[in-house]
């Protein structure tokens, strides 16, 4: 063809064809199908040549994807003028490889046979997709010849909008006890719900979620606390439990923790769900949690309020006196031969020891965190709160 063209243009100089306008098609060296058109005019005397290419227009369309909801989606496909006709379909590409196995025919000539036909801007309503798998709307032009061209794959997926209800469950935690949400929601209390893996970095807000446990009333008012871990089995979570001083519901795999997670779904860990009374998520995701306030402020947004919890260390009839409590930068405590006095937290963890001289015994408390704590002296144990 190119031989053809240079022949030409050879005898139109040589004989100075007059011809306005010549069409003809040929084929450039890049193997591109071109329309080309020879203008010849007389200037001064001297023939001038002009060549304006215009590149063929293949049949194409253009892929709307206008609606997705969370098993259903709405398409739309406009062709252009050089399209006479289109195939299309809704197909993963494990459905479209199943295609060309079973008829061994290319995806195009698929569409053809087996698909849908449009020629005009068509809308088509999906309805029944799964949210878990990654769609295609495959479609193929083609011209008034009946070619096809270039088959186009758009990716379609669905996701199911994340519910504002926390489904129901009812499971066993590793001391046997049956756990049933609704019936404590029910009961009018918010449930929290600490979601964690051993070695997903969990441990860092465990002292935050424990404390907070203690601060509002160890599951005995406005908040029920579990810990739910959906990879381990109870001697697993039994261990965990004990080094960190769970004493709520801890509820492992073998006791459905990995059922309940799948049910919500749980994306990232750790996280903390918050669940209202009314069986509505508060808190989806509560993270980062860089302190206890971060739980603590939470709940009282909820209007949940911190009450005394009587778990852990008992308190023992005294006959010390201590003051100020709530306390902010010091405690005093008066009783008879007072000698070792130690301090605990919430969790029975003791964090400082003093030594008494005679019956009072003065000691700062500005580098303790809010929260409870206990005082023992000999047999008595008394609670104070520590409040900046």
């Amino acid at each position: 063809m190119k031989k053809i063209f240079t022949v030409f243009l050879a005898l139109a100089f040589c004989f100075g064809l007059k011809a306005h306008d010549i069409n003809f098609t040929a084929t450039d060296v890049h193997g591109n199908e071109v329309q080309s058109i020879i203008t010849t005019l007389e200037v001064r005397g001297i023939e001038q040549h002009n060549f304006d290419y215009v590149p063929i227009e293949d049949p194409q369309v253009i892929v709307n994807i206008d609606e997705v909801a969370d098993t259903s989606a709405l398409i739309t496909i406009i062709p252009n003028e050089f399209c006479a006709v289109f195939y299309y379909n809704l197909l993963s590409e494990a459905e479209m490889q199943a295609w060309i196995n079973y008829t061994g025919l290319e995806v195009g000539e698929i569409l053809r046979e087996y698909g849908m036909q449009g020629e005009e801007t068509t809308s088509h309503f999906f309805d029944g997709l799964d949210p878990d798998i990654e769609y295609f709307v495959w479609v193929v032009p083609a011209d008034e010849q009946g070619k096809l061209y270039e088959v186009q794959q758009v990716p379609l997926v669905v996701v199911p909008p994340p519910t504002d209800i926390m489904p129901d469950f009812t499971a066993t935690d590793i001391d046997g006890n049956e756990i049933h949400l609704y019936d404590i929601l029910d009961g009018g209390q918010t449930v929290l719900i600490n979601l964690f893996l051993r070695e997903a970095g969990s441990a860092q807000i465990m002292p935050y979620v424990t404390e907070s446990y203690h601060l509002f009333g160890c599951n005995q008012n406005d908040v029920f606390y579990i810990e739910i871990c959906p990879q381990d089995e109870d001697e697993e979570c039994r261990a965990w439990a004990t080094t960190y001083g769970v004493t709520y519901p801890t509820i492992s795999r073998t006791g459905g923790g990995n059922d309940i997670a799948q049910s919500i779904p749980v994306v990232y860990y750790p996280t903390v769900i918050i669940i209202n009374p009314d069986h509505t998520i508060a808190y989806r995701d509560l993270y980062p949690i860089v302190n206890t306030q971060t739980i603590v402020n939470a709940l009282e947004e909820l209007s949940c309020q911190q009450h005394e919890c009587t778990e852990g260390i008992e308190e023992i009839d005294h006959v010390l006196n201590l003051y100020p409590n709530p306390a902010d930068d010091f405690i005093t405590i008066k009783g008879k031969n007072l000698d070792t006095v130690s301090i605990f937290n919430a969790l029975g963890q003791k964090v400082d020891e003093f030594k008494a001289d005679g019956n009072k015994l003065s000691f700062s408390t500005a580098k303790y965190s809010n929260g409870i704590y206990f005082i023992k002296a000999g047999e008595t144990v008394m609670k104070f709160v520590v409040k900046h």
